[in-house]
């Protein structure tokens, strides 16, 4: 069963107690303040091959600090209650940022340098593989303060924005909530909670999410107050550093042009009418007089069926293997050399997450695997990134993670990979309806929904870049955006517009969501290129998804044929939807 699957993090370090932790946390450190007395001052004057030397050193020095961190974030996830591995990421973090104050000068150095230096620098293949890296670097240099400035916010963050992000994290974990289900009273937590939402009966998904929402409800000033403070530290550091909107500090990290994730939004919001379209649809096939928003995730009557954890696997080892040997390899290597966690409860965090640091260790995944339909997807979608991380694993440190917007692209892939080869086997028309159905539910959860919390963080920074926000007219812009997506096709009960305080990525990582619509939308022309061209197909992807950091996304995604800049390539992705639902369509009869 799950429960038996448990991480082994002996590959990092053998217990919270382990000497060598210090012992790197103090190398890295002292690492960083020997580069800086080496190199600052003295960028301009380096030859190509000087500066591969001095991006080799600086991975050098992160790869030990991440290993590190790595470790302690992994510790925490799995006990969110346990003090000492809570003080142990406190320390890492701050060690973190003492060596990020250290390093800061390297690419303000390099953002200073004349027209002539870099070209003469691009221009020389010493420098391989960190062209990409240079070339970046000095694309939004000019959003860089000075060193002494840079220095200031990255102290001042640990007890600012960094510190509000933490409240928020241990504050969300710690709730627990009872709750009468089957007739038994039980003590959960929320990610225990939430997966009601998936229970066969509507009272119990609605009364679920009533009680789930009114933690946040009753908190909802301490919610307020970090999202207001997070909100206007984001504005005015983005205005400090001059960049044009709130959204576009994420769009230069991300190497995206204003154009195409502007052009992602309308698309998307677009086709909000295919969100109304399918959810009138499961309203008939669940037969409910009022569809509420507690009731979008619900199973339809034939699809209550629970996979144990042995099934799932096996059908997990299937799918992959039908695709590709080298997918199915990194697959099989997660579970034997026990890289997942599987069970659900605790002070476990919430969710699931993929976790990969350093390109010499493999990834380690997160799960809170409840035997649901959804939670078989889930698992392919983590491991799809674990597969990611491990094409990207011929990369540098520097290059080693996918560029934000082709995050999702593996882990989206690969849950199509699962939810064809069940597809693929059903031929009943009710079994094909409850696959359609959590199939079009994750696409909306992961491309429209995204959108939608997306829309609500440009028109909340704008608002709060003004004037604070009360609670009140937070929960109005959020309405907003849920009357625009779901249309008249879903009831909206009065604890949903809180929903916008239980979105962790709007809290720690702004405007972050966005990248998982963008991936979603990427994947599925991709995924319909695959079906077209076949076995032809697998070694683009595999190109594709090896490329990590090392381009920018435009080039990256010209490898397999994609144009991100054009707005009829994001519409042709949507027309894979309607396909879906046409299907679903023809079950009803």
């Amino acid at each position: 069963c799950s429960s038996d699957l448990r991480w082994d993090l002996s590959d990092l370090f053998s217990s919270l107690d382990d000497p060598r932790i210090q012992k790197l946390l103090d190398t890295g450190k002292s690492s960083a303040s020997a580069f800086k007395k080496a190199y600052k001052g003295k960028l301009g004057n380096l030859t190509a091959g000087a500066l591969k030397k001095a991006y080799e050193e600086i991975e050098d020095i992160y790869q030990s600090y991440y290993k590190v961190s790595q470790y302690c974030h992994l510790e925490y996830a799995i006990d969110t209650s346990d003090e000492k591995a809570k003080s142990l990421v406190a320390k890492v973090d701050e060690v973190g940022s003492e060596i990020s104050n250290e390093l800061v000068f390297f690419d303000l150095e390099l953002g200073k340098l004349s027209q002539d230096q870099i070209d003469r620098l691009l221009s020389n293949d010493d420098l391989l593989p960190y062209k990409y890296e240079l070339a970046h670097t000095v694309k939004t240099a000019k959003y860089h303060l000075s060193e002494k400035e840079e220095q200031v916010i990255n102290l001042k963050d640990l007890t600012g924005s960094d510190a509000f992000r933490k409240l928020y994290g241990e504050f969300t974990s710690s709730f627990k909530y009872e709750f009468e289900v089957d007739g038994e009273v039980k003590k959960l937590n929320g990610s225990e909670l939430r997966a009601l939402r998936y229970h066969k009966d509507a009272p119990v998904r609605r009364e679920a999410m009533k009680l789930f929402y009114s933690r946040y409800d009753d908190n909802q000033l301490i919610f307020s107050h970090i999202f207001n403070n997070i909100v206007k530290d984001h504005h005015i550091e983005r205005d400090l550093r001059g960049y044009k909107s709130a959204i576009s500090v994420k769009n230069e990290q991300n190497d995206l042009s204003e154009d195409s994730v502007a052009a992602l939004h309308e698309v998307t919001s677009e086709s909000y009418p295919l969100v109304n379209r399918y959810y009138k649809i499961k309203k008939q096939l669940l037969g409910l007089d009022e569809m509420t928003l507690a009731d979008i995730y619900a199973p339809l009557p034939q699809s209550d069926k629970i996979y144990p954890w042995e099934e799932a696997t096996t059908l997990i080892y299937e799918g992959f293997k039908a695709f590709d040997d080298e997918f199915f390899g990194f697959v099989k290597a997660m579970y034997d050399e026990k890289r997942i966690d599987a069970p659900a409860g605790g002070s476990k965090r919430g969710g699931a997450f993929c976790s990969g640091y350093t390109p010499d260790i493999k990834p380690y995944v997160m799960l809170n695997y409840l035997g649901r339909q959804r939670d078989i997807s889930t698992i392919a979608h983590e491991l799809g990134h674990a597969i990611h991380d491990m094409l990207c694993s011929k990369q540098t440190l520097l290059n080693y993670h996918p560029i934000l917007p082709l995050a999702e692209t593996a882990s989206v892939f690969s849950e199509m990979i699962i939810t064809d080869l069940l597809l693929n086997r059903e031929t009943d028309s009710k079994a094909r309806q409850s696959l359609l159905t959590d199939k079009l539910e994750d696409i909306f959860a992961t491309s429209h929904r995204q959108n939608m919390f997306s829309r609500f963080e440009m028109a909340s920074h704008k608002a709060i870049s003004e004037s604070l926000m009360s609670p009140t007219q937070l929960c109005d812009l959020y309405q907003t955006e849920l009357n625009q997506m779901f249309g008249d096709a879903v009831t909206y009960t009065d604890e949903y517009r809180w929903e916008w305080s239980s979105i962790p990525h709007i809290f720690e990582s702004p405007f972050y969501v966005y990248a998982y619509n963008f991936g979603n939308l990427l994947v599925m022309a991709l995924y319909q290129q695959y079906l077209e061209e076949g076995a032809s197909f697998i070694p683009k992807f595999k190109t594709f998804l090896s490329m990590g950091s090392s381009a920018s996304p435009e080039d990256i995604t010209k490898l397999v044929g994609a144009d991100i800049n054009n707005p009829e390539f994001w519409r042709k992705s949507l027309r894979y939807i309607e396909r879906l639902i046409g299907e679903l369509e023809k079950t009803i009869g």
